[in-house]
């Protein structure tokens, strides 16, 4: 029993330090590319359900090696969703160290920077649906509030623990196999 807990810790920080680790590589490329700024009113959006997508698919690759390589072939759901919370977990911890080193010494202006562009497709979009002036100017008013870097953190903490807890029971209901030989 001990050998498996180690195996389940040991594994689990591995992949999710390799989690962790392609979630930086996917937001150097978005930042480096300027893909949040150039896709538009609704980039922030695609690019939310992309890295949604690529991390549930990579949690279910992750899940079903260990399954497969350190379970013997077998895993039940409890052991499924801890593995694959605990490498969330590992990745959340790692990709908010890394926001707070990009938005306080990489890139400190960023957010504004990019709240200006949100504000400026938004601005641009409403006029050309031909919303009312004081629509637009409710819809502007919402971007002088530039998010903190703590109040950013927060959320992307909150998102990896609540949204990790979701993809890991997904992924746990999926690659959980019975032994029945048994």
């Amino acid at each position: 029993m001990e050998q498996k807990s180690t195996s389940l810790m040991k594994s689990s920080m591995v992949y999710g330090l390799y989690l962790g680790l392609i979630s930086i590589l996917v937001s150097v490329v978005i930042w480096a590319g300027g893909i949040i700024e150039s896709a538009g009113m609704w980039g922030g959006a695609i690019i939310g359900l992309f890295s949604l997508i690529l991390n549930f698919i990579l949690l279910w690759i992750f899940s079903k090696s260990y399954r497969n390589k350190e379970c013997g072939g077998f895993i039940n759901f409890g052991s499924a969703f801890k593995f694959a919370f605990m490498v969330i977990i590992v990745s959340t911890i790692i990709s908010t160290i890394y926001n707070y080193i990009f938005h306080t010494i990489i890139a400190p202006d960023y957010m504004e920077n990019l709240m200006a562009v949100m504000q400026q497709n938004t601005l641009e979009y409403m006029e050309n649906m031909g919303a009312p002036e004081s629509a637009i100017n409710k819809a502007m008013e919402k971007f002088e509030d530039i998010p903190t870097i703590w109040k950013t953190l927060r959320q992307g903490i909150m998102f990896g623990v609540i949204g990790g807890a979701i993809i890991a029971s997904i992924v746990a209901l999926i690659v959980r196999r019975k032994n029945e030989e048994l």
